[in-house]
């Protein structure tokens, strides 16, 4: 996908994909189709897109931007939550070393951790806190590594912690319940077979590793 100009930003912020991240975003689109046709058959979720026809993959990574069109997240007539891409969540070290409430000390780079794909809570604005996160997906076209589980793990880490189960925000998919505080599901797309051999490790700590190989066979959001 292509990125578009937004007023008020910096022009090379919005550069045509290069052509070392175009099999990265076309996996992240593809992942997206993948989790909207779940949540919209497994779920039974209605999708809208905020605006226009289209989602943009951006280059770089932030807070949330309303100047974007994301994904409206329907549970009957009452829209729930709402799924961005390429953002960043506070996270918890930061969270709980302070960063709450009057005279916290201002985030910094360290403080915030991106996702590929994120569904959140139905106006949320900046960047999400973690009790405020329905699913967040990450997507790896690229061979499985064992620095990508420790990559993942460690967003485990600062999205929740272990916990005893309790329920999540889903009644079905990707899943009811979760052993984390607060409960929010995450996921690893990975177009490598190779991800099975983690999946002992990502279900311990609640994290779903799903191998799917680029392919053409999901429905769109509309």
């Amino acid at each position: 996908m292509l990125k578009s100009s937004v007023e008020g930003e910096a022009a090379d912020d919005f550069e045509i994909i290069k052509d070392n991240e175009k099999a990265g975003k076309l996996y992240e689109a593809f992942a997206l189709a993948l989790v909207c046709d779940s949540l919209r058959h497994e779920e039974g979720l209605r999708l809208v897109i905020s605006a226009g026809e289209k989602v943009y993959l951006k280059r770089g990574t932030g807070p949330i931007n309303r100047m974007y069109p994301y994904i409206e997240v329907y549970r009957g007539d009452a829209l729930v939550a709402e799924i961005w891409t390429d953002v960043c969540f506070l996270a918890q070290s930061y969270l709980m070393a302070g960063g709450r409430g009057p005279g916290s000390r201002t985030p910094k780079y360290g403080d915030f951790h991106e996702l590929d794909i994120v569904m959140v809570d139905a106006g949320t604005n900046g960047y999400p806190l973690p009790e405020q996160i329905w699913l967040g997906a990450e997507c790896k076209n690229t061979g499985m590594q064992k620095g990508i589980l420790k990559e993942v793990l460690g967003v485990r880490r600062e999205l929740s912690l272990l916990h005893e189960r309790s329920e999540t925000k889903f009644r079905h998919w990707p899943q009811a319940t979760a052993r984390s505080n607060p409960p929010c599901c995450l996921l690893l797309y990975s177009s490598d077979e190779a991800v099975e051999n983690y999946a002992r490790a990502g279900s311990f700590y609640d994290i779903q590793f799903v191998h799917r190989p680029l392919e053409a066979d999901v429905e769109t959001v509309a």
